[in-house]
């Protein structure tokens, strides 16, 4: 876990380094970036890959298969969005452009397979394969020659942030009801005195301290009470 938050911020400090210069790069700076993680040659090009997915443009390399057109629309389940359908199909077309040989071709396919079983409508197909993906990348520096072993970390990576992604949600709906809730008795409590509550009212009657009102208060775009004079 330590290794891929460390990779994790590898590839955010790549990214910033990018963004500082108008999303541009070359092939050798990215390269050096990462010349002390020792990455075999499939892992750089999943790094050079995931650059691109980014809107990075890397000089000097090309994706295998050249350049990319757009594939003929082919039928989808309707659960993907139209957003989604296009990234599957410009996806699926570069798939197709990886050589006889390389073990990318085996793999990412199987990872798109399951990103594709694994989807729901709350998250966005391409980050999952995208995530399957860095899993597999750190996976091959101890399972370069072990196929399953690749795939199980790959999926384990997409289970991960099904998990955190259903973690959000709760904790987003948590938040909603905590807002909901307040400002009911704030409604409440003004009906019943006929005016604007004080925050020491507003904390005596929900229970709640005035740094947790101003919290929630904040999320909803709303300021806390005025104090009574």
């Amino acid at each position: 876990m330590a290794e891929r938050l460390e990779f994790r911020e590898k590839l955010a400090g790549i990214l910033a380094l990018c963004a500082s210069q108008n999303n541009i790069t070359d092939k050798t700076t990215v390269e050096e970036y990462f010349a002390e993680d020792n990455l075999s040659k499939e892992q750089m090009k999943l790094v050079f890959d995931y650059l691109l997915s980014q809107k990075v443009i890397v000089k000097g390399y090309v994706k295998a298969g050249g350049s990319i057109k757009n594939a003929e629309n082919t039928e989808e389940p309707i659960r993907y969005t139209q957003e989604e359908q296009d990234y599957l199909n410009l996806y699926e077309q570069d798939l197709k452009g990886l050589r006889d040989g390389d073990p990318l071709k085996e793999l990412l396919p199987a990872i798109l397979t399951m990103a594709k079983e694994m989807h729901r409508a709350d998250i966005y197909i391409g980050d999952l394969v995208q995530e399957g993906n860095m899993g597999l990348m750190l996976a091959m520096e101890d399972h370069a020659d072990d196929t399953e072993a690749l795939l199980s970390m790959a999926k384990e990576s997409m289970q991960a942030l099904l998990e955190s992604q259903e973690e959000t949600k709760k904790q987003d709906n948590r938040m909603v009801e905590k807002v909901n809730d307040l400002d009911e008795q704030i409604k409440k409590l003004s009906d019943e005195l006929g005016r604007k509550v004080s925050v020491d009212e507003l904390e005596e009657f929900a229970g709640i301290t005035e740094d947790e009102i101003s919290d929630i208060l904040k999320l909803a775009g709303e300021e806390l009470p005025p104090e009574e004079k």
